[in-house]
């Protein structure tokens, strides 16, 4: 019982923080001192009940149509080379090619303190460059599935669903 009134309290309270820094879909909107560089970013959002997330960048610098579109794996994981995510946008299959030579891999340190243990875990992303048209067209289909390939295998997730710290509602509200 006790288990459960803190995963009840953890969860209520997670939904009223939605969009706060560092959550999952949080809208980060910064101009540089440097050079007055003006830019937009999503703090990466998951797909529904997989282990992909999905952010998206754009700078004043860009062309006005373009969009850096990152594709982010749980675990170490190398992505492939030549084009390695798929759309599957209501039947249309749509592929791209990263604008990266080799998969970026990081490691999260993990929390451990008294309240959560969440063990250190590894990520691995690549970029890609998309238009805004294709953001608007995957935002506004019925069903839009994803997959990345990766050296051996591939994972998959679904975009379509709309739930709290998944991908489509930030990605709607950065368009």
């Amino acid at each position: 019982m006790k288990n459960l009134l803190l995963l009840s309290i953890i969860l209520l309270s997670s939904w009223g923080c939605m969009n706060a820094p560092g959550m999952p879909g949080y809208i980060y909107i910064s101009e540089s001192k440097f050079d007055n560089t003006k830019q937009i970013e999503i703090e990466p959002a998951w797909l529904w009940n997989s282990e992909i997330k999905l952010s998206l960048m754009k700078n004043s610098k860009m062309e006005e149509d373009e969009i850096i579109l990152t594709a982010i794996v749980k675990g170490a994981h190398l992505i492939s080379k030549d084009k390695s995510i798929h759309f599957n946008i209501d039947g249309e299959k749509i592929s791209f090619k990263s604008i990266d030579n080799f998969t970026d891999i990081e490691t999260s340190p993990g929390l451990y303190n008294s309240v959560a243990s969440i063990p250190a875990s590894n990520w691995s992303s690549k970029r890609y460059l998309v238009t805004k048209d294709f953001i608007t067209k995957i935002v506004d289909a019925n069903k839009v599935w994803v997959r990345i390939d990766l050296d051996k295998t591939y994972i998959e997730g679904e975009f379509s669903k709309d739930a709290p710290t998944t991908a489509k509602k930030p990605f709607k509200s950065f368009m």
